[in-house]
């Protein structure tokens, strides 16, 4: 493997992460075909700012991530990513082509690759973005499920504050009657014999 290394780590801690870091894994494929990455989002019609950097692209992914209501966010991360492996490329991202071929699926019969495509080969990274999402999607919901509690309580304080007597809770206000009318009935039979 050609240029194996990015600051001081070795090919080999590399592959390690691509396999096991999600958050390093997509940084990798956006540093090593850029552009491919960025025709993927405009193809997808999410917006994004002339010439844009790779943090604005990973900010897209970012947002796909944490967007528990967009049903669609894993599949489209998945065609953000779905680009070709550029080996040459002068980065630490360049020289793992021999590793990705490798490690590529079998391809069905009949059919040809098109070329090199890092989400194949790491087998990990789109179902790791799926768990991200899902993790986020939960929290999405018991966050809207804490909403609605809240809403409720409010609600029903509102409706006891409605339906207050002389600032007593109505309901106690018609027990306290309902007692003094039973101690009147009581008093008033005792008092007959």
């Amino acid at each position: 493997m050609a240029n194996g290394q990015t600051g001081s780590m070795t090919s080999q801690q590399i592959i390690d992460l691509l396999n096991s870091d999600m958050e390093f894994a997509i940084n990798f494929i956006i540093d090593n075909n850029p552009e491919a990455v960025e025709s993927q989002i405009s193809g997808l019609s999410i917006p994004l700012p002339q010439n844009p950097s790779n943090l604005q692209m990973r900010e897209v992914i970012d947002s796909l991530l944490q967007d528990g209501t967009n049903e669609q966010a894993p599949d489209q991360i998945a065609e953000i990513l779905d680009v070709q492996y550029l080996d040459t490329a002068p980065n630490y991202t360049g020289g793992f082509g021999t590793y990705f071929s490798e490690n590529m699926p079998p391809s069905p019969s009949g059919t040809s690759k098109a070329g090199l495509v890092v989400t194949q080969a790491i087998s990990g990274i789109l179902q790791a973005v799926g768990s991200v999402w899902t993790a986020y999607k939960q929290e999405d919901i018991m966050e809207i499920q804490a909403q609605m509690q809240q809403d409720q309580y409010a609600y029903e304080l509102e409706k006891i504050e409605r339906t207050k007597i002389l600032g007593i809770p109505q309901a106690v206000f018609i027990a306290v009657i309902v007692f003094v009318m039973f101690v009147a009935l009581i008093v008033f039979l005792s008092n007959r014999k």
